[in-house]
């Protein structure tokens, strides 16, 4: 850094590496131990009911987006954000440590309890992750200049994609196969195990940046306050208040998402190995599409990004619907249209991923990013919860009609995003 307090362009790129190793790693990590299929089949396989598995996405969601607004008023009082990011790094990875624990014994002791502890578990390192995301996407937005974020998150997501279909996929379909050397429960011990080493590993790489101090600094605001100013926020900001509501909408539309595995191996008969084979194929369509997303999204603005990749998320849900109609063709057949399915759900969710990312930073103001970043996802996590109802959903009404809602849903999104506007990116480097 040099006299000015600002980075050197020898710092900017070497934090530009660590930020891209750390979304690499984190990412294949985060396929390795995929909530929506490993996870949810080692839920079932421990005697968790339906509803237990639709809560999996309403942890993850409201694990990372409640605690936002509780810290965001504080974190935007700080000059650098990079200590907290270190300590709820830290409890991450112990909650994740005691996620492989539980997996390991969940025979040696009653199966309900390896389930709550690795459910419980689970939430803390999400809570952490809630912690750490705020102030990585505040530190993201000092050292990456606008013009860049787009390209900066597809980056990371295109070698973690990448990662994980040449490791995720295979490691997961061989360990899930009848051929793996472990049984249950130790082969998804060794898969949460094998995570860890790549959490830790991605975190450790984004501890070390070098970040320069805010260049302005409001007063630490307590959640009162914060819960207060939250109606002003949203009533100034229509840009702001329609993105909440749009990927709101959105989140409803991945209602379906938990039990697709369940679907697939309780309802057309595949086995649990298929997971593996779904995750590469999902992390080669996000290797595959995020340079592009990145690249598209700075060229022709986020906006345009998170309404075509919004769309997509239309269609995996009904392809689950028609895959019904296949079945008769031939189980290849099946296969190969499941794929196609998780192949466009990869791309979607990941074109979402990083339009939302990126458009929160630009119609956050900086000196209050933390505190309005901090709001959207507090409100994003509450309206995580109603997926839960997928589960009820499925018991009640049946995987068909659960599959439709979520594609409507996703419509919905997709009918409220024509109301949004773009923005040019602004020209300074926060």
């Amino acid at each position: 850094m040099n006299e000015h307090g600002t980075l050197t362009p020898a710092e900017m790129r070497a934090n530009y590496m660590r930020g891209v190793i750390n979304g690499a790693v984190f990412t294949l990590g985060e396929a390795i131990s995929n909530p929506g299929l490993v996870l949810s089949l080692l839920v079932r396989q421990l005697g968790g009911s339906l509803t237990l598995v639709s809560l999996i996405p309403v942890i993850q969601s409201t694990g990372y987006l409640l605690p936002q607004l509780l810290v965001g008023g504080y974190v935007q009082s700080l000059p650098y954000k990079l200590p907290i990011y270190r300590t709820f790094a830290a409890l991450r990875i112990v909650a994740q440590l005691a996620v492989v624990c539980a997996c390991f014994f969940a025979t040696d002791i009653a199966p309900s309890y390896a389930l709550a502890a690795i459910l419980v578990c689970y939430a803390l390192f999400n809570f952490g992750g809630g912690v750490t995301t705020l102030s990585f996407q505040d530190i993201v937005a000092k050292i990456v200049p606008p013009a860049h974020r787009g390209r900066f998150f597809g980056t990371r997501q295109l070698y973690g994609g990448l990662l994980a279909f040449a490791i995720a996929g295979p490691f997961v379909r061989w360990l899930l196969s009848d051929e793996s050397p472990l049984a249950f429960p130790h082969n998804f011990a060794l898969i949460s195990f094998v995570s860890l080493v790549c959490y830790a590993t991605g975190m450790l790489f984004f501890a070390r940046v070098r970040e320069p101090a805010a260049q302005l600094v409001v007063p630490r605001q307590g959640i009162g306050a914060a819960l207060r100013a939250a109606p002003d926020i949203l009533r100034g900001n229509a840009r702001y208040r329609t993105f909440i509501i749009v990927r709101l909408c959105l989140l409803i539309g991945r209602l379906a998402e938990p039990f697709a595995i369940i679907y697939v191996t309780e309802e057309l008969h595949l086995g649990k190995s298929i997971a593996g084979v779904l995750i590469a194929v999902s992390a080669v369509a996000a290797a595959s599409s995020n340079l592009v997303w990145g690249r598209l999204g700075d060229s022709r603005g986020m906006v345009w990004l998170l309404r075509f990749t919004g769309t997509l998320a239309i269609f995996p849900p009904l392809m689950l619907f028609a895959a019904p109609w296949i079945v008769p063709i031939g189980a290849y057949a099946l296969i190969a249209w499941l794929l196609i399915a998780s192949l466009i759900g990869g791309i979607s969710a990941d074109g979402v991923g990083i339009a939302s990312m990126t458009f929160l930073l630009e119609v956050s103001p900086p000196e209050q990013r933390p505190l309005y970043m901090g709001l959207a996802n507090t409100l994003l996590g509450i309206g995580a919860v109603i997926p839960v109802a997928g589960g009820i959903l499925v018991s009640s009404a049946g995987y068909a009609a659960t599959f439709l809602i979520a594609a409507l849903w996703s419509g919905i999104a997709i009918g409220i995003s024509e109301s949004l506007r773009a923005q040019p990116h602004p020209t300074e480097v926060p």
